[in-house]
């Protein structure tokens, strides 16, 4: 099962990673109407996501970005530069090896508590998988939209 999921993982990240090597690149900073964030906050989003649910809150990410893209967060409140998008997809990537790498044997671990209804570490990989993809989304319907 550990397999599936990491598969999933790697299937639905590439093609977040493909929209954005599609996508024009100039505009991810563009809030389009009707959605609300933007590209390169739908990116650090996934990122943080992943990385606090998978790798623990201090994580291997700058601690400002849970400010920046964490959940309830948005752009406009930005204050100060956010990451590039080249840097959250360098990140993305990296986070994507890690995922990988997880030991299968993990995924059968039991959480100290119950994490969003999940009480196992591989449920709570197949709820931030299933997260992810849920963004995957967003992002193609926003690479599109912005041309």
């Amino acid at each position: 099962m550990s397999d599936l999921i990491k598969r999933q993982f790697e299937f639905t990240r590439r093609a977040i990673l493909k929209d954005i090597e599609s996508g024009s690149g100039k505009n991810f900073d563009v809030q389009p109407e009707g959605f609300n964030n933007t590209v390169q906050w739908q990116l650090g989003h996934v990122l943080v996501t992943a990385e606090n649910l998978l790798f623990g809150p201090s994580g291997k990410l700058p601690e400002e970005y849970g400010r920046l893209f964490g959940n309830g967060s948005k752009p406009s409140a930005w204050e100060g530069d956010a990451p590039s998008v080249a840097t959250l997809v360098e990140q993305l990537k990296e986070q994507l090896n890690r995922i990988k790498e997880l030991p299968d044997d993990r995924f059968d671990e039991k959480l100290p508590e119950p994490v969003i209804g999940n009480r196992t570490y591989g449920q709570l990989v197949s709820f931030t998988a299933f997260h992810e993809a849920n963004h995957c989304g967003q992002i193609h319907a926003m690479v599109r939209f912005l041309g």
